[in-house]
């Protein structure tokens, strides 16, 4: 680097002495020094190539420095605004996906209950008899016999061994009835007017082992 010799002529500084503080601070909150002020007054290249690249990139920045503070701005304000947004669907979930789920896991159970529900009826259709249609096939052959025989006190076994019978077989019938008619409620409330009901098997009986071994029996006793 060349430096033209000046011999010994200075310009006068008056104010670093008098404001040596405000020029310390200056150097350290804007990295200009009065120092390097001098200098490229004084004419020094490498001083003077080290300011001007800071005032282009001052030029640069006054530039640029609207459309970066308001870039800026736009994303911290949309980041805060985003980030309340999730807040808010984080508070909705909490507030209502408990709801939710105890609706879900409900129709569940009401599903499985109806399931179960009509698993036991189609048991019960299959291994049950209706009493009526057992009693009513085993009164009309009892008075077939009566009119057909005189042999009374057989007869009044038969009856009194039939009474008994009857009385040991469950109302099959009244119960299953009972359990069709919650089955299709319970099919309604959870359907309306699309549930199914006519696939809920409706019961049917047949005679029970009970009155048919009287039955037999008597036909035995009285040799038929």
């Amino acid at each position: 680097m060349n430096t033209r010799n000046y011999g010994q002529a200075k310009l006068k500084d008056h104010i670093y002495g008098t404001a040596p503080g405000a020029l310390n601070t200056m150097a350290k909150l804007f990295a200009v020094s009065s120092e390097d002020f001098r200098k490229a007054v004084y004419g020094d290249q490498e001083t003077i190539k080290k300011i001007a690249d800071m005032a282009r990139l001052s030029e640069v920045a006054k530039t640029n420095l609207p459309k970066a503070l308001e870039s800026y701005r736009q994303i911290i304000e949309t980041t805060g605004n985003y980030n309340q947004a999730l807040t808010e669907l984080v508070k909705l979930t909490q507030q209502h996906g408990t709801q939710t789920m105890k609706a879900i896991y409900s129709a569940r159970q009401g599903e499985q209950r109806m399931g179960n529900e009509l698993q036991e009826l189609a048991v019960a259709n299959v291994n049950t008899s209706t009493t009526e249609a057992t009693r009513h096939a085993q009164r009309m052959s009892l008075i077939q016999i009566e009119g057909t025989t005189a042999d009374l006190m057989a007869v009044a076994k038969y009856q009194a061994d039939l009474a008994k019978a009857a009385n040991k077989v469950p109302d099959a019938q009244d119960a299953a009835d009972l359990a069709y008619e919650k089955a299709v409620a319970t099919a309604l409330w959870a359907q309306g007017s699309e549930a199914k009901t006519d696939r809920i098997p409706k019961p049917n009986y047949h005679r029970t082992a009970g009155l048919s071994r009287v039955w037999q029996g008597f036909r035995r006793t009285m040799g038929l």
